[in-house]
């Protein structure tokens, strides 16, 4: 009878320490955490120094021209990365089907996985670009203005 309830008590503990860590792994994800492949990374950081950047444009003395020179470019970078996940998606199905013809095509294979990874290379390119821009549309003292806003607001923040 020890014995089951040891058992037992030892299956809920494991189930809870699952459960708490995939909550815990899909909270990054929400909570804009950088998971994911560099690409994903240097997308979430680009929208979201854009959105705080829009969102503090009074405090940091944005001209509307500047203000809309952000929206569009955050528009073109979305506009953009959904062509470029398209593509990539498209090359990894025609992976999977080649992967699936005998005898297997290695060379065709390895093409498609070139062309794969070199579509992923230049988005992350793009995004860099994208970032640079971004950051170019301030002057360097609204820069600095914006780097103490950042800290202000990442220092209110509740770390959990």
């Amino acid at each position: 009878m020890k014995k089951k309830i040891l058992m037992s008590g030892i299956g809920v503990l494991i189930l809870g320490v699952t459960i708490s860590l995939s909550s815990a792994y899909a909270d990054g994800f929400k909570q804009g955490g950088h998971r994911g492949e560099g690409g994903e990374k240097l997308a979430g950081m680009f929208f979201m120094k854009a959105h705080f950047i829009l969102k503090n444009q009074e405090a940091l003395g944005l001209a509307e021209d500047k203000v809309e020179a952000i929206k569009q470019l955050k528009l073109e970078t979305a506009k953009e990365m959904v062509r470029q996940n398209a593509e990539v998606e498209i090359v990894s199905l025609d992976v999977m089907s080649k992967l699936h013809d005998y005898p297997v095509d290695v060379k065709a294979l390895n093409t498609l996985l070139d062309r794969k990874y070199e579509l992923k290379k230049a988005g992350a390119k793009n995004r860099v670009a994208a970032i640079a821009q971004l950051k170019a549309t301030l002057t360097p003292d609204q820069y600095a203005k914006l780097r103490g806003l950042w800290q202000s607001a990442d220092k209110g923040k509740c770390h959990e």
